[in-house]
């Protein structure tokens, strides 16, 4: 049915002047309902992020010699260490702290 404004269709309000958007069973505006959904997807984007991180380093780091490692302050334990580490985690945070503690030692 036609309502002032715009039209209905399954449940929700269509007003072509461009108003929020509803649905009737929760009268919550639908953008509100699909907030919590992309946040659900989050926690996902994040260890795709991460997962494309450690490749970089894995490509660029892997072909280091153990010499080159070391002028940088790192050797082949630490890049291996922070590339196992949870996705939770950054690979490129761990190394930096590794190579911060070996630069401290000088």
């Amino acid at each position: 049915p036609a309502g002032k404004g715009g039209d209905s269709i399954g449940g929700r309000n269509i007003n072509p002047i461009g108003a929020i958007m509803t649905n009737r069973s929760s009268s919550q505006p639908i953008a509100a309902l699909l907030v919590p959904a992309s946040l659900s997807f989050r926690p996902l984007l994040d260890h795709l992020t991460e997962a494309l991180r450690r490749r970089q380093i894995r490509r660029s780091y892997g072909r280091m010699s153990d010499a080159q490692l070391r002028d940088i302050g790192l050797i082949p334990h630490d890049v291996s260490a922070a590339l196992s580490l949870p996705l939770e985690l950054s690979a490129g945070d761990a190394l930096a702290r590794a190579a911060a503690k070996e630069v401290a030692r000088w």
